[in-house]
């Protein structure tokens, strides 16, 4: 087992070219979540021009939604079309497994008049490239392709595996149907930016769990006194359904006081007319949370607002599970240790995210996951960049970080999976 780091780091530089053509063909591709692309071809190109093994993956929608990890996407996409939405797979080499990747599809560039360039072709303007998912996240599909290109001629005794995925939408429709053709890996690397802006500032380890909620009451509007007549309706022999909305989300605090999570009511409405008792109240709310799953803590919720006198409780919208990894796990120090030989600045832990795609190696493959990337900004706006020199300097972290991998599996050291 092993890599010739130097050969491999000097092959990087050679691709220095290659890596900014690469990024403007990706850019000039058009990939906006949930919309029909042929970019996984492209992409598909790339892992057998390296020499990869190559598959193809279609999300078989019926078969996800039962899945724990799942999370639904936005109600405007077809999930009865999921031929649409390709992800890309590539493998090499046997033996011990590390896993990277990166999502393929892009926020919508909408509107183009917002835009200072042409956001479908990259521009570079003062060490920046300008172009619609350049940050987020086609700079880490170029790093890792870039990677595996040059990692391959000089890696031997270790399997290396590549996804490239649609990872918008909550991951369920690209990273998660992927999870189920990587095979035996014992780590992965997202090569995405933390969404701080910081660049390789800092790198995540872990991510938030997440739901969204509905709460529902009912009431009863009292006999008119007059009829035909509202404004002769005695609300005290009624039940507004407001007045038990209130109650409920007042017990709803009380329980996120005592599982030690985040709950929050942004919506609630009641009610048609200002004469009228209202009949139907309802509220929706977020919840981000450390420990348990959607289910668990999603239920306890459940239990807790029906018992204070909810009508009813449901889960809607994005939703997952969290993740972490050991700050001592030696994927955490291997990443420390690349990215500051590349950057000469000693990188910070970032735990704040929710549903990163770090989540699924770890909840899926048991496998250390950690997610770093290239300087940028403008996430998911108008004049969206990425650093070049960055781009550049986060492939080398990627050749270091599975140079490291193999080495301390050479030394009859594999790093462990996540619940060791």
């Amino acid at each position: 087992m092993q890599v010739d780091l130097p050969a491999a780091l000097n092959a990087v530089d050679d691709l220095g070219g290659y890596q900014g053509e690469l990024l403007a063909s990706l850019v000039s591709a058009p990939s906006v979540r949930g919309d029909s692309s042929d970019v996984h071809e492209l992409c598909a190109g790339e892992l057998e021009r390296a020499g990869m093994q190559v598959d193809l993956i279609t999300p078989r929608v019926g078969e996800l939604e039962r899945h724990p990890e799942w999370s639904p996407p936005d109600p405007s996409i077809d999930v009865a079309a999921p031929e649409r939405l390709v992800s890309v797979l590539g493998s090499s080499g046997e033996g011990p497994g590390i896993f990277l990747f990166a999502h393929i599809d892009t926020e919508s560039p909408d509107p183009r008049g917002d835009w200072e360039t042409d956001p479908y072709r990259a521009t570079e303007v003062g060490g920046r490239i300008y172009g619609v998912g350049t940050a987020d996240d086609k700079a880490g599909v170029v790093s890792v392709l870039a990677a595996a290109r040059a990692l391959l001629p000089h890696l031997r005794g270790v399997r290396l595996v590549v996804g490239l995925v649609h990872g918008k939408l909550g991951g369920g429709l690209g990273t998660l149907p992927t999870m189920a053709g990587v095979g035996d890996v014992d780590a992965a690397v997202y090569c995405h930016p933390a969404e701080t802006g910081k660049g390789m500032a800092h790198f995540k380890i872990a991510t938030r769990g997440f739901f969204n909620f509905r709460i529902e009451t009912e009431g009863r509007r009292p006999a008119p006194v007059e009829i035909r007549t509202p404004i002769s309706e005695d609300p005290r022999q009624g039940a507004n359904a407001f007045t038990r909305l209130r109650g409920v989300l007042e017990e709803v605090d009380r329980w996120a006081d005592r599982e030690g999570v985040l709950c929050s009511v942004n919506r609630v409405s009641a009610g048609t007319d200002p004469i009228v008792l209202p009949e139907r109240a309802v509220a929706e709310g977020a919840v981000w949370f450390r420990n348990g799953t959607v289910a668990e803590v999603f239920g306890s919720l459940k239990a807790a607002a029906l018992e204070a006198g909810a009508g009813s409780t449901r889960l809607f919208g994005t939703r997952s599970n969290p993740a972490e990894i050991p700050p001592g796990h030696p994927l955490v120090a291997a990443t420390t240790t690349a990215i500051a030989a590349e950057t000469g600045v000693t990188p910070h832990l970032y735990p704040a995210h929710v549903a990163s795609d770090i989540r699924f190696p770890i909840r899926c493959l048991n496998a250390a996951t950690v997610g770093f990337g290239a300087l940028g900004g403008n996430f998911y706006g108008p004049n969206e960049w990425v650093d070049a020199e960055d781009m550049h300097r986060a492939t080398r972290v990627l050749v270091r970080i599975v140079s490291a991998r193999v080495e301390q599996a050479g030394r009859g050291t594999p790093w462990p999976p996540v619940g060791d």
